[in-house]
């Protein structure tokens, strides 16, 4: 099973990032970009890869300790911007404006119970809206025209919402892309 564990986004978020995503789509219509489906917009909050079902317990029990102590909290989709950079963009996306550090936290705790090399890595709380497939034909153009069009949704705030679970999600790859089924939800700790 391909696991992941995300925070959800709610419908209302969601659509705005797919409005966001089309204009960005219209400014720069190139194969090289593959657009992610808004269905399958989330925060990931650690990606687990090829896993036994038998690993489902251990995880839920992360996820569990993960979350203790961190009540239900307000999250904001602000900006967009790219990884690793503009001279190499390699995934589009929109950003978290409040709540990172929230976040951030489980994150941390979430890599730190269920890999055995923890990354190091800085948590970037984001919500990927496409790829860029690289080289491609005219990779200079696009990364000026994906620029251009970022700016002039500039601020783009895309809402905000009370994040109150996290989920363990199930990715199957199939010929016209990722589907993900939500597995099992743990809440967060209320009154902490």
């Amino acid at each position: 099973m391909r696991l992941f564990i995300a925070a959800l986004i709610p419908e209302s978020v969601r659509e705005r990032l797919a409005q966001a995503r089309e204009s960005l789509r219209r400014a720069a219509p190139d194969r090289a970009v593959r657009w992610v489906a808004p269905e399958n917009y989330h925060i990931t909050l650690l990606f687990l890869g090829e896993q036994d079902e038998a690993q489902i317990p251990a995880i839920l029990a992360a996820m569990e300790s993960a979350r203790a102590g961190v009540a239900p909290f307000e999250i904001a989709v602000q900006g967009l911007g790219v990884f690793p950079n503009w001279n190499r963009p390699n995934v589009l996306w929109a950003g978290v404006s409040q709540g990172a550090q929230s976040l951030a936290q489980m994150a941390g705790a979430l890599e730190r119970a269920l890999l055995s090399a923890p990354s190091g890595k800085p948590f970037h709380p984001h919500i990927t809206l496409a790829r860029l497939k690289t080289p491609c034909r005219d990779a200079e153009g696009l990364k000026k025209r994906l620029h251009d069009a970022t700016q002039r949704l500039a601020p783009a705030a895309f809402g905000h919402y009370a994040l109150e679970s996290i989920s363990l999600m199930q990715s199957a790859l199939t010929p016209d892309g990722s589907v993900y089924t939500e597995l099992h939800r743990v809440a967060l700790a209320s009154g902490s």
